[in-house]
């Protein structure tokens, strides 16, 4: 027998926060809130397991702040730290939550809010345990994609994409829907830099779609392999109006597949963990990173002289932010270096919810992996949850882009063999589920 308990937290700083995402403007400070920052927290049980899913509206997560909250969770509710999925939806209206922007070192800029948001987890948590009821659950996918506009790959319009809307729902014994846990792979960046407001981006609006039409469900959001993926090609605009009609066109889909799902009293419920120790890229000499600067620069600048479309400058201007990262990490020398270690290794985690499987890994990895493993996983129902447990060290690319250049590669920390090693032990962990 099913039993589960779904409660919805507000995360909201109550001071001005530096929103993280950007890298300028340098005093992107917040001066108002447009839509609440939330934890939504999911609690199952059977006979034999319980599973806590935290899903947050916030940029990352680190994986120091998993691993105590975790240890938090368990001390106030029993539940094992190994049985708890903590993920960010990865929007970037919301504080900085790792280290000061722009410095190579791990001192948190907002340790007290942090703080403070861990506490709410576990109350969330706690309570959702408190109030747990006899369940059934169920998931399904549907698509939204091109044809509607929306998500799509970044780096070319015309690659590759992820449409899947991956929906799970939980119903009471009364046949109400209680909780909704969606995942989609897309950037939220529909509000760019000049954006001052406090948001949850395009996720606050399938929340919105559906508390709308009952304001007791908790609707929470696992970003798929987003990497490569955003709204660069395809939107209108970088609006809260687009950032609504994306949210609530992936709502309305999921809102489809709920209705067409056969839910199961009976689930089995478990997790399963490994390890892996990435290869990390070689971090280039500062002479080496300020010449890779100087091209990337001088192909932005041309760019805007030539009256290029906006989505090359776009993807000029991210190729420029990336080697400026690269720079300043060049520039950190052990310093950063030390820094990038404390996210190492990087954890694997399989959620098993019957026949059902998300594989939840800490990065921005491309949108090529997510496809390749749920081509290959021996489950019908497979999806990724990205930064997952922790953010790791930014992104996972393929080989192929390390050639083509550009944003993400120049930025990643890691080497080109990082995201199929992913993958194979994700893969080794389905097969063995």
């Amino acid at each position: 027998m099913l039993y589960a308990g779904v409660k919805e937290k507000i995360i909201t700083p109550d001071f001005p926060t530096f929103l993280s995402g950007y890298p300028e403007p340098k005093d992107r400070y917040h001066t108002e809130v447009h839509d609440d920052l939330k934890a939504h927290c999911f609690y199952l049980r059977n006979e034999e397991t319980e599973i806590a899913i935290i899903t947050l509206d916030l940029i990352s997560y680190t994986k120091p702040r998993v691993k105590k909250v975790r240890e938090q969770i368990h001390q106030a509710c029993g539940i094992k730290p190994e049985n708890i999925l903590i993920s960010a939806t990865h929007t970037h209206s919301a504080p900085a939550c790792g280290s000061v922007p722009f410095n190579h070192d791990n001192r948190e800029m907002y340790p007290y809010y942090l703080d403070q948001v861990s506490k709410l987890i576990v109350e969330g948590v706690s309570e959702a345990k408190i109030s747990a009821f006899p369940a059934k659950i169920a998931m399904g996918k549907g698509h939204c994609g091109k044809e509607q506009g929306v998500g799509g790959n970044r780096r070319d319009k015309d690659g590759p994409a992820d449409p899947d809307v991956f929906v799970t729902g939980i119903k009471d014994a009364k046949d109400e829907l209680r909780g909704v846990l969606i995942n989609y792979a897309l950037h939220p960046t529909f509000l760019h830099a000049e954006s001052r407001a406090i948001s949850a981006d395009y996720p606050a609006y399938i929340y919105e779609y559906f508390q709308d039409k009952n304001s007791e469900v908790v609707v929470g959001f696992h970003n798929g392999a987003a990497g490569d993926q955003s709204s660069r090609h395809f939107r209108t605009g970088q609006t809260f109006e687009e950032a609504k009609r994306v949210g609530y066109a992936i709502a309305t889909e999921a809102e489809k597949v709920l209705s067409e799902l056969e839910y199961e009293h009976n689930v089995s419920l478990f997790t399963v963990h490994t390890e892996l120790e990435p290869e990390m890229k070689k971090i280039p000499p500062v002479e080496e990173a300020k010449a890779l600067q100087q091209k990337v620069e001088n192909d932005y600048q041309n760019s805007i002289k030539n009256n290029e479309s906006y989505a090359v400058q776009r993807t000029l201007e991210c190729a420029l932010i990336g080697a400026n990262n690269m720079l300043r990490t060049s520039m950190g020398g052990a310093k950063a270096i030390e820094a990038m270690a404390i996210n190492n290794p990087i954890e694997i985690f399989v959620l098993g919810i019957g026949e059902n499987r998300i594989v939840a890994v800490p990065t921005e990895i491309f949108v090529e992996f997510a496809l390749r493993l749920k081509k290959e996983s021996p489950y019908k129902n497979t999806y990724l949850a990205s930064t997952s447990n922790g953010y790791g060290n930014g992104y996972v690319c393929t080989p192929e882009s390390y050639d083509e250049g550009g944003y993400e590669p120049v930025v990643s920390k890691y080497e080109r063999s990082v995201g199929d090693a992913m993958i194979n032990k994700a893969l080794e962990l389905l097969k063995n589920s």
